[in-house]
């Protein structure tokens, strides 16, 4: 009969069991996203659905070998970890950095784009400040519809941004509100609607 592994570790002696707590912690330390996540007892539509994105953005943060460093605290927290960045030295000196990244403080506005087909693409430009532009892969409608909800637009927006789309083909619509106001969006809500900056594609 299966045995618990709780039951087995408390029938270890001491010295034993705090070695075996060390070298779990150990191989914590040296897990990649996904053997993090599977360790957590997640699936990638747990932290989809945590995150409210497709769960296609999961998979593609846990391939990649680069990423925003919101992107990455994003997920950590979404396991209900902080991210903490360590600068290591020589000496055996270490530093937390305590700001992850000015960039975050960087706002952007956005566009949607008819790519055609029944295709878009929702586009993230500087606003007013230098720097690369953002975007998400090609979205059918419904995924299109998801992405600007996580942007938290408000409905009779998002609606009358469709419309403009259907009824010109090859739009090219901003993002604004019904007062004409421009909207403007930070970095770290981008990241969370599926814009990447290695999506980026402006024409």
């Amino acid at each position: 009969m299966a045995r618990n592994f709780r039951e087995l570790q408390e029938k270890m002696n001491p010295a034993a069991r705090g070695d075996n707590q060390l070298r779990v912690r150990e191989e914590l330390q040296r897990m990649a996203l996904d053997e993090l996540r599977s360790a957590k007892q997640l699936t990638q539509a747990d932290l989809a659905d945590i995150l409210d994105v497709p769960q296609s953005s999961i998979s593609r943060i846990e391939r990649r070998a680069d990423m925003y460093l919101s992107t990455l605290r994003n997920y950590i927290h979404a396991m209900g970890g902080s991210l903490q960045i360590q600068a290591v030295f020589a000496d055996g000196g270490a530093v937390i950095i305590d700001r992850l990244c000015e960039y975050e403080n960087e706002i952007y506005s956005v566009w949607v784009r008819s790519e055609g087909k029944g295709v878009y693409r929702l586009l993230a430009r500087p606003f007013r400040h230098s720097g690369d532009a953002l975007s998400t892969k090609p979205l059918k409608a419904p995924a299109l519809i998801k992405s600007m909800k996580a942007l938290h637009l408000p409905d009779p927006l998002i609606y009358a941004i469709r419309n403009k789309l259907e009824e010109d083909k090859d739009a090219e619509v901003q993002v604004g509100s019904t007062s004409g106001v421009e909207r403007v969006f930070n970095t770290p809500d981008l990241v969370a609607a599926g814009f990447d900056a290695g999506q980026a594609e402006d024409k």
